[in-house]
């Protein structure tokens, strides 16, 4: 329903639109077109706190650029440690947008836990994005794939089972100001399902760099909770506010949720009987 919607916004992406530029791109003319991306731009950060009982901290990067005039592509990347092991993923955006309506591309991405001899998970699926106001409706939907094998690690036996199956993450999200936003959303990852909050507020340096801190919860089935926040830095080729940024440079960078695909599809069992304690044991 949501690629449907934002396909619908593009097909009136011809006519002229209003030029509030807190929310809105400058309106067209005969001679130009919309810019789905505003120049080459890109953003970096930090980030610490705990996912699914364990600690997670790292870094994250993304790169966007334009694709001729309503085309747009971003790389996002990961590095990270999560329960002490290191875990990396990578992820790519195609698509295209209409600053002042909404965006509609495609999504795949890739995360490697580095425990057990290395665990995998990946998604590939649509995405989109719908702007009104200081609103903005976006999602991911497609397909959750990874490994399936059994470990044992002293005497617990970890069965991962990542069959090929449903995903998907959405958000609603509000600015309270240009430079604050807010949002509440879902995440079904794993086979589970969690309700996830967050928000950012940017800070202007000048320069085309904005400085932003960032937190975000969730809070779902079984493991499925955790939260984190960090600084984020944003690089372009102009000052604009933090709305702006997010509907002309870069889209949502869903890596740090991916996770949860992992941990939603591991369990322990003990991998022999437990000792035997009670009065029919016999002697000690």
């Amino acid at each position: 329903m949501l690629a449907g919607t934002v396909g619908a916004a593009f097909a009136c992406g011809n006519q002229a639109f209003a030029a509030d530029m807190a929310t809105k791109a400058q309106p067209l003319s005969s001679t130009n077109c919309v810019q789905a991306v505003d120049g080459v731009n890109g953003k970096i950060g930090g980030f610490g706190g705990s996912a699914a009982n364990h600690s997670y901290a790292g870094s994250e990067g993304s790169v966007s650029l334009p694709l001729g005039c309503e085309f747009g592509a971003q790389i996002d990347g990961l590095a990270s440690s999560f329960d002490n092991r290191f875990l990396a993923g990578a992820a790519a955006h195609l698509f295209m947008r209409n600053p002042a309506q909404g965006l509609l591309g495609v999504y795949g991405d890739y995360l490697n836990w580095d425990q057990f001899g290395g665990v995998r998970v990946g998604h590939v699926g649509g995405e989109g994005e719908l702007y009104n106001g200081q609103w903005t409706v976006r999602g991911l939907v497609g397909v959750e794939h990874g490994d399936s094998k059994s470990v044992t690690v002293g005497s617990v036996v970890q069965n991962f089972n990542m069959p090929t199956r449903f995903f998907d993450q959405a958000d609603i999200a509000y600015y309270l100001q240009d430079n604050l936003e807010v949002f509440a959303g879902q995440r079904y990852l794993g086979g589970k399902n969690a309700a996830a909050f967050g928000g950012e507020w940017g800070m202007p340096l000048g320069h085309g760099i904005m400085a932003s801190l960032f937190a975000e919860g969730l809070v779902g089935e079984n493991s499925f909770h955790g939260g984190w926040g960090g600084l984020r830095f944003y690089f372009g080729e102009k000052d604009k506010t933090l709305i702006r940024r997010h509907r002309e440079d870069d889209p949502t960078d869903w890596d740090n949720d991916t996770l949860f695909g992992i941990t939603n599809s591991q369990t322990g069992l003990p991998a022999t009987p437990p000792p035997c304690t009670g009065d029919g044991c016999g002697p000690v």
